[in-house]
């Protein structure tokens, strides 16, 4: 009878250790994971993923035409470009809204990210996301004719 005593404690001392473990473990993951957000600067582009390009692709989902020459023409125009990226939504598509460094702005639909992507790193153009940090006061005095909202 003690041996059974004994082996039932064996066994739930051992169960015990096993969820001590397993708690620290889920508690060390939800740290780390918090760690990388807040580890991400404000206003950053969660950008779509590979995967997610790739599914598009198969799927054969319409996208509207980028203007590539115009994008690339109005960046060079201008000094101190910022962009401000719009997600896709149901009624509009990717899109993107280039803030020069006096206010002026333009906005451009996009197929995909991996073009804003490229030329970004090329031309060291900041990039934000415009549902996060908002359009920067400056837009306000740049154009007034033109609405900053779709």
């Amino acid at each position: 009878m003690t041996r059974l005593l004994f082996f039932v404690f064996v066994i739930a001392v051992v169960l015990l250790a096993i969820r001590v473990a397993l708690d620290a473990g889920r508690a060390a993951i939800g740290s780390l994971r918090d760690r990388t957000r807040a580890g991400r600067p404000t206003g950053s582009r969660e950008w779509i993923s590979r995967t997610g390009q790739v599914k598009r692709q198969l799927k054969r989902v319409s996208t509207p035409d980028e203007p590539r020459e115009e994008i690339v023409a109005w960046v060079g125009s201008h000094t101190g470009v910022e962009a401000y990226v719009e997600p896709k939504t149901m009624m509009s598509p990717l899109s993107v809204v280039f803030v020069d460094a006096a206010g002026e702005w333009k906005r451009f639909a996009l197929a995909e990210d991996r073009f804003l992507r490229a030329l970004a790193k090329e031309r060291g153009i900041q990039v934000f996301d415009a549902s996060r940090v908002g359009y920067p006061p400056r837009m306000r005095r740049g154009r007034r004719d033109e609405p900053p909202t779709r």
